[in-house]
């Protein structure tokens, strides 16, 4: 018998893929701050009722008032947290949520840890987790204590648009400021790693880690830094290592990803972040056979998650609109190669049978490609690293 399920962030690409894990045997509303016609998930075939938030995700109270009314109006056998601001609400005032539906999310202190890039640091260098050189920076004159760059600043609490790579003290002097009033927060100056992208990632069950999963990133967008665009599975023990370390010390419930560079001059793994949440590159996670959202219903259920500890190895293409925006902004003869001949057996987000949200992807992806085309700020939005 299927079940009413509700699922946040809409516009999300990992909230498409819950939906299209989820769909065929549960009956799925979505929730969006977007119109209708502009949240992704509402052009699959398995999406029931759109309902648009009205309240600021970024208003944690008003956001979680205004999910728990419509919990409150309709009965949804659990809650699927998607995107950061919505795990943070969720967690908030999680007792709230529970009375109403069931849901697999980590207690608000352990999440306050985890997104908060300061506490996060902290904590890796107290349990041995290699990371950057990090500077914390109160005030102005706190960036006297920077001897070395480049280096990346960062507002603590994480927005994507709050990333800024400075190459000498002109540039860190100029962004700081901006940094600091638009994401009011403190901050933090890292050294840049130079190396590939990779993450660990985790369903944990009040505190034990019950799947995992890794990956390596291929291409990114943004090009200087950004969400996977083509990525593939993979396993190393030492990441592995690492990841779960930093991950049982926050006695996590739920998804959680420890994100990282592996330090091609060190020739170790450097902590980048925690996302406290459902990875972006999830449609590889399911497709190597680790069903996460099958597992968040089970957890949400109160049941013992199902897991067979291991998956497959294999590359995953966001073709649209990720893979394509990287090529409309770097038409090297590598990217037009590998966009257009692949190789064999490479998976992508392209369903046949699920495939008006692929038509809004390559729209979507049309769009801020030629804008990034046009434009350095959008192509470069954290600046560029002098070589």
């Amino acid at each position: 018998m299927s079940t009413r399920l509700l699922v946040t962030d809409g516009a999300n690409k990992n909230t498409l893929a819950v939906l299209r894990a989820l769909g065929r045997e549960h009956r799925i509303d979505v929730v969006s701050h977007q119109p209708r016609g502009l949240t992704l998930a509402s052009y699959s075939r398995f999406c029931g009722r759109t309902i648009r938030v009205r309240t600021a995700a970024s208003d944690l109270d008003a956001y979680a008032a205004e999910l728990l009314g419509m919990l409150a109006g309709d009965k949804y056998a659990a809650l699927i947290p998607v995107g950061l601001q919505s795990c943070l609400a969720v967690s908030r005032r999680k007792a709230d949520f529970e009375k109403l539906t069931g849901v697999a999310i980590a207690d608000w202190e352990p999440m306050q840890v985890a997104y908060d890039r300061d506490r996060a640091m902290r904590l890796a260098a107290s349990t041995g987790v290699p990371i950057p050189r990090t500077y914390r920076l109160t005030d102005a004159g706190s960036l006297d204590a920077i001897n070395a760059y480049p280096v990346v600043l960062k507002a603590n609490h994480p927005r994507g648009d709050l990333v800024r790579y400075c190459n000498d003290r002109r540039e860190i002097e100029w962004h700081y400021a901006e940094v600091v009033k638009q994401g009011g927060t403190g901050a933090i100056a890292q050294e840049y790693v130079r190396g590939f992208g990779c993450g660990f990632y985790g369903i944990y069950d009040h505190g034990t880690l019950a799947a995992h999963f890794m990956h390596r990133r291929i291409k990114e967008f943004p090009i200087t830094g950004g969400p996977s665009a083509v990525a593939e599975s993979c396993f190393d023990g030492r990441l592995f290592e690492y990841g779960r370390r930093l991950c049982d010390a926050l006695r996590w419930h739920g998804p959680i990803m420890a994100e990282f560079k592996y330090d091609s001059l060190a020739g170790d793994y450097r902590l980048i972040e925690i996302n406290p949440k459902l990875w972006g590159s999830l449609d590889l996670t399911i497709e190597a056979g680790v069903n996460v959202p099958g597992m968040l219903l089970e957890l949400a259920q109160g049941k013992r998650v199902k897991s067979t500890g291991s998956y497959s190895y294999l590359k995953y293409r966001w073709v649209f609109p990720g893979e394509l925006k990287v090529l409309l902004c770097d038409r090297s003869f590598s990217n037009l190669k590998s966009f257009f001949a692949p190789g064999r057996d490479v998976r992508t987000n392209i369903w046949m049978s699920d495939p008006c949200p692929t038509a809004f992807q390559m729209v979507n992806g049309l769009a801020q490609g030629g804008l990034a085309m046009v434009s350095a700020r959008r192509r470069y939005p954290h600046g560029k690293i002098r070589a």
